[in-house]
């Protein structure tokens, strides 16, 4: 079981259970608990969706009333622009049906981006899931 809550900034996950791996860079910790295990994560500083897309619904999934979404990999550069380049699909359901729409929209999306020691900079392998409903 896992409670997630949002305080000043930061994320605070509580994890219930025996073990917890926590990895960091290029370093593994194991933590032993008995009861309960809160881990604050900082997420200043990573990069904020600030102008989302809306998919444009492909015609023929509408018409058969399909509904999917589509998982995609990106790198946000500097400027919070998405690097069209590097906008890769790494899961869909239906596959396929959804891909081309959710591309374009990924495309055209801005991010305030992800700031180093007071410096934006790019990031690359961001993920991002798009969904279609009717």
């Amino acid at each position: 079981m896992m409670l997630i809550s949002i305080l000043s900034g930061k994320k605070l996950l509580s994890i219930f259970g025996l073990f917890v791996v926590c990895a960091t860079g290029f370093l593994s910790h194991v933590f032993a608990q008995s009861d309960l295990l809160s881990l604050e994560l900082d997420l200043e500083g990573m990069p904020r969706l600030i102008h989302e897309v809306e998919p444009r619904y492909p015609a023929r999934a509408a018409a058969r009333g399909i509904e999917g979404w589509v998982q995609v990999k990106f790198t946000i550069m500097a400027d919070g622009t998405v690097d069209p380049f590097s906008i890769e699909i790494t899961d869909a359901d239906p596959w396929g049906m959804f891909n081309s729409a959710a591309i374009r929209a990924i495309e055209r999306f801005r991010y305030e981006p992800r700031v180093v020691d007071g410096v934006a900079v790019e990031m690359p392998n961001f993920q991002h899931v798009v969904r279609f409903e009717l």
